[in-house]
């Protein structure tokens, strides 16, 4: 809230600025009300939104004194103290200083929007800005609006160990198979095989031909099975009316029947992957193409494994840590995994933390972490995995890693001194657990900080300082 001070029978302009805590923009209401009471006076007034979360009211108090300013946006209320002095006098601005942080401090508000307050003390002609300490940089509401900007109040937490380590995306044992030749010959591609590519279990991936090679010819081979099989049925259909007749042995019968059903199953299994004289290979589950080992045209022995097949789902988060750590690792509360697009806890993700009995060769203990659908990570990448631990130091201040903004090598975070103007307070850093980082020094708890939008705050203190008139109505 900004106007240049209250003075009986002196209209007033009055400019509120309306926040919501919940995503730090303007409150998405259409009308506000503004009641004052001093000097045994009431006064209202009624304003419908200038622009969003922007109301600007007109009132003319009618006696001096100590007074009351209530607001009201959509269901809630806030008040604030001010003083109405007598017009003329040279007054105010000792009274008219008030401040309040977002959120909280001269506000009867429910908890998520911002009812805040700075006011202006007029001297002959202007009003004294009265926003902030010297050296603090100033970002208007409006300003504010625009960007990505929150903040949050430094609060004492529990901080056990913290570990960071590198780790890498693989996929589930299950999740993965092969496509393997299953006889000697060229290969071809069955369309457009790459990296990638979708695959379902019915359809063709690679053909194998093994016409140019003369003592395995495919083509020879599945002759061979088709006759077999007819070979086999003629003498077993046979037999099997001779056993009726009791004029061959059981045994004779049953060693036909055996023969039968092998070059049955032989000739069937080549007859689902032959046809136009090449042997067909499909996938044995949908998924994706991860991998492709052979090129089109290269001669391939049976065996040979042509592409890797994945399907999507949970994964491996696999990371090394030192062996030193063996017994920290046994009191592990989180783990939380950054990727390309944030930081996340293995809990909310149905994660499962696996750790290793044994060293490997490089004296290093396994850490397994199974995910279920972590955004941002494909198999094969590299992310940064935080291993926290059960507390083991007092309560400490705790902030949000974002609010951390580096200059020059040393740290620093803006501190909100009241709703537009923020001081710049170098800290020391501690543990994190790459969603909040300790603070050893430099801030108090209960103190507001900026956990988005600091290095436009940076930007703008290095900069030509900003008007800090900008988007004020006096």
């Amino acid at each position: 809230m900004q106007h240049e001070g209250l003075e009986d029978g002196k209209k007033a302009c009055i400019t509120l600025y309306a926040t919501a805590l919940s995503n730090f923009k303007p409150m998405q209401v259409h009308e506000a009300t503004v009641l004052l009471r001093a000097g045994g006076k009431s006064h209202t007034a009624t304003a419908t939104a200038h622009n969003e979360g922007m109301f600007h009211f007109e009132l003319t108090p009618e006696a001096a004194g100590d007074g009351m300013l209530y607001i009201t946006v959509g269901n809630e209320t806030a008040h604030f103290d001010v003083c109405v002095a007598e017009h003329g006098a040279e007054h105010a601005h000792a009274h008219n200083h008030e401040h309040s942080h977002e959120g909280h401090s001269h506000s009867h508000s429910h908890e998520g929007h911002d009812h805040s307050a700075h006011s202006h003390a007029p001297h002959p002609g202007h009003g004294m800005e009265t926003e902030g300490n010297p050296g603090d940089v100033t970002l208007t509401k409006e300003q504010s609006w625009k960007i990505d900007f929150a903040t949050e109040v430094a609060t004492e937490s529990d901080f056990g160990g913290s570990v960071k380590v590198v780790a890498k995306v693989e996929a589930l044992p299950e999740d993965f198979t092969t496509v393997v030749a299953t006889t000697s010959g060229k290969v071809k591609f069955a369309g457009n095989v790459v990296a990638g590519t979708k695959v379902s279990v019915n359809e063709p991936l690679f053909y194998l031909d093994g016409s140019d090679v003369t003592d395995n010819d495919v083509a020879v081979k599945f002759a061979e099975a088709e006759s077999n099989y007819e070979l086999a049925k003629a003498d077993y259909e046979r037999k099997k009316n001779l056993f009726i007749d009791k004029i061959v042995s059981e045994r004779e019968y049953q060693a036909a029947e055996a023969l039968y059903l092998q070059s049955q199953a032989r000739f069937e299994s080549m007859k689902r992957s032959f046809g136009a004289g090449k042997v067909t290979l499909r996938p044995s589950m949908d998924g994706y193409i991860s991998a492709v080992h052979v090129s089109n045209g290269d001669y391939v022995e049976p065996g040979t494994v042509l592409a890797t097949i994945q399907r999507s789902g949970a994964v491996n988060v696999v990371a090394e840590v030192p062996v030193r750590y063996a017994l920290m690792l046994q009191n592990i509360v989180t783990v939380n995994i950054e990727t390309a697009i944030g930081v996340f806890d293995m809990v909310d993700f149905g994660g499962d933390c696996i750790i290793g009995n044994s060293v490997n060769e490089c004296n290093m203990l396994p850490v397994t972490v199974t995910i279920n659908d972590l955004p941002g990570v494909v198999t094969g990448s590299i992310v940064t995995m935080y291993l926290s631990f059960a507390p083991l130091t007092d309560h400490c201040i705790a902030v949000p890693r974002t609010s951390i903004v580096e200059e020059m090598g040393n740290m620093f975070v803006f501190v909100q001194n009241n709703p537009i103007s923020f001081e710049k307070r170098s800290v020391k850093l501690g543990e994190t657990d790459g969603h909040y980082v300790q603070i050893l020094s430099g801030i108090e708890p209960g103190e507001r900080v900026v956990s988005k939008g600091g290095i436009i705050l940076k930007l703008s203190q290095g900069a030509a300082a900003l008007d800090p008139h900008a988007g004020h109505v006096h």
